[in-house]
C-alpha cells in the first residue's frame, strides 16, 4: 500500500541542517499530546466523554466521516493508541475473526483492506466476477475467507412492473460472494430471484436509478448461515451458505415471524443486524418509518418453529434520538451493549447496561459522522515509529509515535537534503518536537527510528519532506503565479476522456488547450501544491481569467485529500472573452494545513482558458477592510459539487444585479421536494448547502431550478446512498 503520509509543507524561517549550523531539538510548543504520551495533528478529529462509570474495558474502534479522514483505537479516556489519516472517507474500521483488522475506503479507491496488528496492511479486498465492491460490510472468518457484499447493476424495463417505471431503469442489485484468501469465489448468492424490486418498501419506483436492496449488513448465524439485512425492504433474510436457499425472512412485506412484547410492531429501515451467541439478533432499528420517526438498539429471540419473533430488549433514548441512516448495536463482553448513533448531531458511542443505564457516552468535539463504533480488546504494536510534520510559526513541528502501547521510546533522528537520509542529527524520547534553526530555500528529508532497552533499533519510519521558504503576511505563497517561470511548480492533470495541453502564451498567461473537456469539472485540472493556511488567519485569494467564448470554470484554495475541503468557499465562476480580475478573501476556518493547494478545474467544456497572476496572501491589518467589488456579468447556476454526493452537497449562482429568487429541487416527476430559496437577495455569487440529514429523500435523480424574473436554470444531481 502507497504511503499515504508523503506531505509537502511550506515552512517559515528555517535553515539549512547540512551547513555547519546546528538544529535545536525542543519539545513542542503547540503539539497535542495525550496522557499515554501520543500525539496527533492540528486537523486530529478529537472526542469528548461527558459520561464515563465503570465501562467495559475494551479499546474503541471508530472513524469519522467530515473533516480530514481518520481511523483510530482508543481507550476508554479517549487517547489514542492508534490513528491513521486516510486518503478518502473510510468506514467499518474493525477487529475481525481471524485477528485481523479491517476497513473500507470510498471514492476512488472502493476497496476493502486488511491490517495486521503491527498496522501493515495485508491484502486488498473486492468482489469478484466482474462485481462491484459494496461498501457496507465485510466479515474476515478464522479461515482467512471473506464475506462481502457485491454490486450489480441492471438496466431493468420498470414500466411493466410499476406505473410511471422508466423503461430502461439502472437497478442496483446486492449479491453476497464468499472469497477464499487464494481470491477464488466459493459460494455466491445471487438476489434477483429471492428479493423482488417491487418489494422496496418506502423507494421511489419510478426514479431512473433503483436502489431496491440496499443491504448493509452481513453476520453468521450458529449454523454458519448468512443472516443479512436488506435496509430498503425492512427485512432479515437468513440464507442457506450451501443451497443459496431463502430459510426465513424477518420484517418487510414477506415478514414470516409474529412480533411479541414489540410496542412498535417491527423495525424499519435497520442496520447492523448481529447474531448472539444465545441466537438472539440485535440491530440497529433506525426507525425512519416509524411515527414519529425514532431510532432505538433491540435484541429479538427468534424462534423459528413458532415463528414468532419476541423482543427481549431494547434501548430507547429519553428524549428519543433519530438517526436517519447508518448506526451500528454490539453487545460487549461484559454484558453491556454500545450503540453508536452514527450522525453527526449524535454521540458515537453510549454505553448502556442490560438495565438500559448509561455508563459511558462519547462523541466528537466538532461535527463528525461515524459509520459504525466498536470494542474490542487490543494489542498492537507498530514495527516502526510514524511521524508527521506540521510548521508553526518559525519552527517545523515532528510528532512521532511508536504506536506499541509502550509509553516510553527513544527516538534517532534522521534528515538531510536527499531522500533516504542515514545523516543521524539527534535523538529524543518526546512524542512531538520543535525543530529550529534552518534557513530557507531548501528541501529537506526526515525518518526516525526507535531503540528499545535493550538499544535494539527499529525499522525506519514512514520518510516525510519539508521544502522551507520564507513567508511573511502580505507575501504571496504561489510560487510562480505569473507564469514567467513557465510551468515550473504547477501540475497539469488531465483525466481521460479529457484531451487538453497547457501553453505560455506570448504575454506570459497560461493558456489550457482544451480538445475534449471531459465529464466532470476536475477531468481538467491545473493545481499547485504546499500552500501553507494557518487556522483563525485572513487571506486574499486573486487571480486574471478569461476565456475563448463564454464558459465557466471552478477556482479555489482546496484540501489535497479527501474530502478535499474548499477552504477559500469559492464557487464555479463565468469566464467571457474579456479578462477579468477576480478576488476572494476568506478566514481559515478549519484546522491548520501546511499542504493546502490552489486549484483550476477547468473540465466539462472545450473552450480555452487563460489564467494569470495568481496569487494567496496572509491579509495584513491594513487590507482586512478592502471588499471584493467584482461582479457577475449576468445571472448563472453552478453544477452542484460533489455530484452525485451523500450527505450534502453545494450549489451555486450568480446574480448580477438585486433580485428575487427561487430555487427549487423536484424529483423525476416534477414533484417538489425542497424548496431552498425565496427571497430577495443581493448582488454576487451564493453558494448554500443541501443536505440530506434535512430532506431525507432516496437515491436517485433529482433536479434544480433557479429563477429570478426572466432567467431560469435547471441542473440534474444525483443522491446516492
Amino acid at each position: 500500500m502507497k504511503n499515504y503520509l508523503l506531505f509537502i509543507f511550506t515552512i517559515a524561517a528555517l535553515c539549512s541542517i547540512i551547513s555547519a549550523q546546528t538544529v535545536t531539538i525542543t519539545p513542542s510548543a503547540t503539539a497535542y499530546i495525550f496522557p499515554n504520551g501520543v500525539s496527533v495533528p492540528s486537523d486530529y478529529p478529537h472526542v469528548s466523554i461527558p459520561i464515563k462509570t465503570n465501562p467495559d474495558p475494551g479499546y474503541i474502534f471508530i472513524n469519522n466521516w467530515t473533516g480530514v479522514p481518520y481511523i483510530a483505537i482508543l481507550d476508554n479516556n479517549g487517547s489514542p493508541v492508534f490513528y491513521r489519516k486516510m486518503p478518502a472517507n473510510a468506514r467499518d474500521f474493525k477487529l475481525q475473526a481471524n485477528g485481523m483488522l479491517s476497513y473500507r475506503l470510498a471514492d476512488p479507491y472502493y476497496r476493502f483492506y486488511e491490517m495486521d496488528s503491527s498496522y501493515t496492511v495485508t491484502r486488498e479486498i473486492t468482489a469478484k466476477n466482474g462485481f462491484g465492491t459494496d461498501e457496507h460490510e465485510l466479515q474476515i472468518l478464522p479461515n482467512g475467507n471473506v464475506i462481502l457484499i457485491a454490486l450489480e447493476y441492471k438496466t431493468v424495463d420498470m414500466s411493466k412492473l410499476v406505473s410511471g417505471g422508466k423503461s430502461n431503469a439502472t437497478v442496483i442489485g446486492n449479491n453476497i460472494q464468499e472469497i477464499d484468501p487464494a481470491g477464488n469465489v466459493v459460494f455466491e448468492w445471487k438476489c434477483w430471484n429471492d428479493m423482488d424490486i417491487v418489494d422496496a418498501v418506502h423507494e421511489n419506483l419510478t426514479a431512473q436509478t433503483i436502489d431496491y436492496i440496499h443491504m448493509n449488513a452481513i453476520t453468521l448465524d450458529r449454523d454458519s448461515n448468512i443472516v443479512c439485512s436488506a435496509r430498503h425492504l425492512s427485512q432479515i433474510t437468513k440464507i442457506n451458505r450451501k443451497t443459496g436457499k431463502v430459510m426465513w425472512r424477518f420484517g418487510g412485506k414477506h415478514n414470516q415471524f409474529t412480533y411479541i412484547d414489540d410496542p412498535i410492531g417491527g423495525t424499519s429501515y435497520q442496520h447492523d443486524v448481529r447474531v448472539l451467541p444465545n441466537g438472539n439478533i440485535t440491530m440497529m432499528d433506525n426507525g425512519n418509518f416509524h411515527n414519529p420517526s425514532f431510532s432505538r438498539a433491540v435484541e429479538y429471540q427468534l424462534d423459528t418453529v413458532a415463528m414468532t419473533a419476541k423482543l427481549v430488549w431494547q434501548y430507547r433514548h429519553t428524549p428519543d434520538r433519530y438517526t436517519w441512516w447508518m448506526g451500528n448495536v454490539q453487545r460487549l463482553p461484559s454484558g453491556n451493549t454500545l450503540i453508536d448513533w452514527a450522525d453527526g448531531s449524535l454521540p458515537k458511542l453510549t454505553e448502556v447496561t442490560p438495565a438500559g443505564v448509561k455508563v459511558m457516552e462519547l462523541g466528537f468535539v466538532n461535527y463528525a459522522h461515524s459509520y459504525r463504533v466498536f470494542k474490542f480488546p487490543w494489542l498492537g504494536k507498530a514495527k516502526a515509529p510514524v511521524i508527521t510534520l506540521e510548521s508553526s510559526g518559525d519552527k517545523l513541528s515532528m510528532l512521532i509515535n511508536k504506536f506499541d502501547q509502550q509509553p516510553k521510546h527513544k527516538y534517532m533522528i534522521y534528515m538531510d537534503t536527499l531522500p533516504n537520509p542515514t545523516k543521524l542529527i539527534d535523538s529524543t524520547t518526546l512524542s512531538a518536537i520543535d525543530l529550529t534553526g534552518f534557513k530557507s530555500g531548501k528541501r529537506y528529508y526526515v525518518r526516525v527510528s526507535s531503540k528499545d532497552s535493550t538499544g535494539k533499533e527499529s525499522p525506519y519510519s514512514n520518510e516525510e519532506n519539508a521544502l522551507y521558504k520564507n513567508f511573511k503576511a502580505g507575501d504571496n505563497i504561489v510560487v510562480n503565479g505569473d507564469f514567467l517561470d513557465g510551468m515550473n511548480q504547477w501540475n497539469f492533470l488531465v483525466t481521460s476522456p479529457a484531451v487538453a495541453v497547457p501553453f505560455l502564451t506570448v504575454d506570459g498567461e497560461l493558456l489550457v488547450q482544451i480538445s475534449a473537456g471531459g465529464t466532470q469539472t476536475f477531468h481538467v485540472q491545473i493545481t499547485q501544491e504546499g500552500i501553507p493556511l494557518v487556522n483563525g488567519q485572513k487571506y486574499r485569494f486573486e487571480f486574471d481569467a478569461y476565456s475563448a467564448a463564454a464558459r465557466t470554470i471552478e477556482p479555489k484554495v482546496a484540501m489535497i485529500a479527501s474530502p478535499n475541503t474548499n477552504y477559500s468557499k469559492t464557487s464555479a465562476v463565468s469566464l467571457t472573452t474579456a479578462k477579468k480580475h477576480f478576488q476572494y478573501d476568506f478566514t481559515m476556518t478549519d484546522a491548520t494545513d501546511n499542504n493546502a493547494r490552489v486549484v483550476f478545474n477547468c473540465g466539462l467544456s472545450d473552450i480555452e482558458v487563460m489564467l494569470d497572476n495568481i496569487t494567496v496572501k496572509q491579509i495584513v491589518p491594513a487590507e482586512v477592510g478592502k471588499k471584493d467589488e467584482t461582479v457577475p456579468d449576468g445571472f448563472s447556476l453552478q453544477q452542484n459539487y460533489p455530484n452525485p454526493f451523500n450527505p450534502q452537497t453545494i450549489i451555486s449562482y450568480e446574480l448580477p444585479f438585486r433580485s428575487h429568487v427561487t430555487l427549487k429541487v423536484t424529483d423525476l416527476l416534477g414533484r417538489e421536494v425542497a424548496v431552498l430559496v425565496n427571497e430577495w437577495q443581493s448582488t454576487g455569487t451564493h453558494s448554500l448547502p443541501f443536505s440530506l440529514i434535512q430532506y431525507q429523500i432516496p437515491s436517485g435523480i433529482y433536479f434544480y431550478t433557479l429563477t429570478t424574473g426572466p432567467f431560469s436554470s435547471t441542473k440534474r444531481m444525483v443522491v446516492l446512498k
